[in-house]
């Protein structure tokens, strides 16, 4: 299937394309060809030319735009002089998001290959291909825009969301380029980045900022900053500040400009703040929180923020002090689960992989492809600990030989100490107060050796140390068996919460999957009826082609609602929960969440 030039031979190759019908019946139609045009496709690329039909009774017909993309083509430019198969862009966004680290420049080089194997010649433009395939993404997009496809939403995390997790990716930096035009994706996933410029600008000129390193402990963190001045490198963004939610669906992102201070992650609270966050979740939130609550004061219109309950990571909080992981550690918080506070890691072994070839890029073409990998990434994503931890508890209770009543006074204690004194520095305070005590000792004694009895100096009652005394953590038994204690109660009642949150989050989904079907046909018996609205600027073969998307979109929608309740019912049991359309099923659902009317 090549194009032969000899002396004696000339063939031309058509492009596959499907050809119109005649009705008449005076003879076959003729093919000649017509418009060469160059074909790149998974076999590299082809020399082609447009057949050009003409029938006996007089009729002729050319190739046209639209023809082509009925075809399963995608024109490179108006006039379409170079033609994609949309196989090729599927494949290629299937590469970006399975193998996010994969070049574009890597992948033209594949197919340069494959022309030469195949016997043909020619070179891609790699510059050309990657521009058709973001438009080819884009216009993909808005056909699933119109569909009601949300592409940064969990659907059981809506409208009522138990915990978001933010998180800074300093891996995902750009050095700096020549500036150009925005991308097709700006603000989709990505915020603006003059937005995001302009509420820092607010914030930090609304109050004064410690520009000094977030300290807990003995550890430093470095993204525990309220402030800090633009990198003098060679680098434009820094990285990128990522919203999850526990499901770790991508809901939100930013650049980083100013590295990971905390206005970013304020920023994207306040983006998130109407999806009816209970839980925020950072790693240095110890920080964050009393942070957020003087900027509240300078920036009331904030207030609603405070509505969210802070969240310490569970992983991070084992580096914190004892007293700040008690107080703000997740395995601590009323309500919360199972939930982590970590999702975002998740994400960022997914997009970091993606840095080797964005640090390189156009900012625009790294804003859409991020975007794509994010929404890549969305499309693809039990109870039986309960008995394992309650076993856990049941085994240390024995071990150090207390009761259940022992158990609740312990976990009591534990909570109580944290308005007391942390004791990862108990021995330097002990040490620090004995040091100081010896000390006046030592001037009392010099002092009465020089006035003489009779003016002896007492020691002062305060100072005066009972034979019995104790201090805090050493009351009730020793501090670290109770926390023992207490750790393994808390899992116990995040595991026994969580039972609660999934039947929950499952009747979320279930209704979001419900409505999202009861939308998509409002909207397509308003097509069918010929009420435009939204779409009046669509031609009537552009509302045909909308009520097709819209249909399939439906099955689809209808699939994935059977799918999710044979899923269900195998995982909770049909005597837990039911997701039949029928009323009843409603009721049975509704029941099993009487019990966690505060979660």
């Amino acid at each position: 299937m090549r194009e032969e030039n000899s002396p004696t031979m000339k063939k031309s190759v058509f492009l596959p394309i499907t050809l119109p019908h005649c009705d008449c019946s005076t003879g076959q139609t003729s093919v000649s060809p017509g418009k060469q045009v160059i074909l790149i496709g998974m076999n590299g690329h082809y020399n082609l030319s447009l057949p050009c039909v003409s029938s006996p009774c007089g009729k002729s017909w050319s190739v046209d735009m639209g023809d082509l993309v009925d075809s399963g083509y995608w024109p490179a430019t108006a006039n379409f002089d170079t033609l994609y198969t949309v196989d090729l862009f599927s494949t290629y966004e299937d590469l970006k998001i399975t193998a996010p680290g994969m070049s574009r420049q890597a992948f033209v080089s594949m197919l340069d290959h494959r022309t030469k194997v195949f016997g043909w010649s020619g070179q891609i433009c790699g510059d050309t291909m990657q521009k058709s395939f973001l438009e080819w993404i884009y216009a993909k997009f808005e056909v699933e825009r119109l569909s009601q496809v949300q592409h940064f939403q969990c659907p059981a995390c809506t409208p009522s969301m138990l915990a978001v997790a933010v998180d800074g990716n300093r891996k995902l930096y750009r050095f700096k380029s020549q500036p150009g035009p925005d991308g097709f994706f700006d603000g989709v996933f990505l915020a603006k980045d003059a937005e995001v410029s302009s509420f820092v600008d607010y914030i930090h000129g609304t109050n004064k900022h410690n520009p000094a390193k977030g300290t807990c402990g003995t550890g430093q963190w470095v993204a525990a900053q309220e402030s800090a001045s633009k990198s003098a490198s060679k680098l434009d963004e820094e990285g990128v500040e990522v919203a999850v939610c526990r499901h770790v669906v991508l809901l939100k992102g930013l650049n980083m400009f100013r590295g990971e201070i905390f206005t970013y992650p304020l920023y994207l609270q306040k983006q998130l703040a109407s999806q009816n966050v209970k839980f925020f979740c950072s790693d240095v939130v110890c920080k964050y929180w009393p942070y957020l609550e003087k900027v509240v004061r300078f920036c009331p219109e904030l207030q609603d923020l405070l509505n969210m309950r802070s969240f310490l990571s569970i992983m991070h909080a084992k580096a914190h002090s004892w007293m700040c992981e008690l107080k703000w550690g997740g395995r601590n918080q009323e309500g919360a689960g199972t939930t982590i506070g970590k999702e975002v890691e998740q994400v960022n072994s997914f997009l970091s992989r993606a840095a080797i070839c964005s640090k390189f890029m156009a900012k625009a073409v790294r804003t859409d492809m991020h975007t794509i990998q994010a929404s890549g990434w969305n499309k693809q994503k039990d109870t039986s600990r309960i008995a394992e931890a309650s076993k856990d508890l049941q085994k240390l209770t024995t071990e150090l030989s207390i009761h259940e009543d022992t158990v609740q006074q312990w976990v009591f204690d534990v909570q109580q100490w944290t308005t007391g004194v942390g004791s990862k520095r108990r021995h330097q305070l002990r040490k620090k107060i004995a040091a100081e005590k010896k000390a006046l000792d030592d001037a009392i004694a010099e002092y009465n050796n020089v006035v003489g009895d009779a003016d002896k100096l007492p020691l002062p009652d305060e100072l005066l140390v009972e034979d019995n005394f104790s201090w805090p953590w050493e009351c009730h038994g020793d501090m670290i068996q109770k926390k023992k204690v207490y750790d393994k109660v808390m899992l116990l009642n995040r595991l026994e919460e969580e039972a609660l949150i999934v039947v929950r989050e499952i009747k979320q989904h279930w209704e979001y999957m419900r409505s999202m079907a009861v939308m998509i046909e409002a909207h397509s018996s308003q097509l069918s009826e010929g009420i435009t609205g939204s779409t009046e600027a669509l031609t009537e073969s552009g509302r045909e082609g909308l009520l097709c998307v819209l249909k399939r979109r439906l099955c689809k929608v209808q699939a994935q609602q059977t799918a999710a309740c044979t899923t269900y019912r195998r995982i909770l049991g049909q005597h837990m929960v039911s997701l039949d359309d029928s009323s009843s099923g409603e009721e049975h659902l509704d029941s099993s969440l009487s019990t966690d009317e505060d979660l």
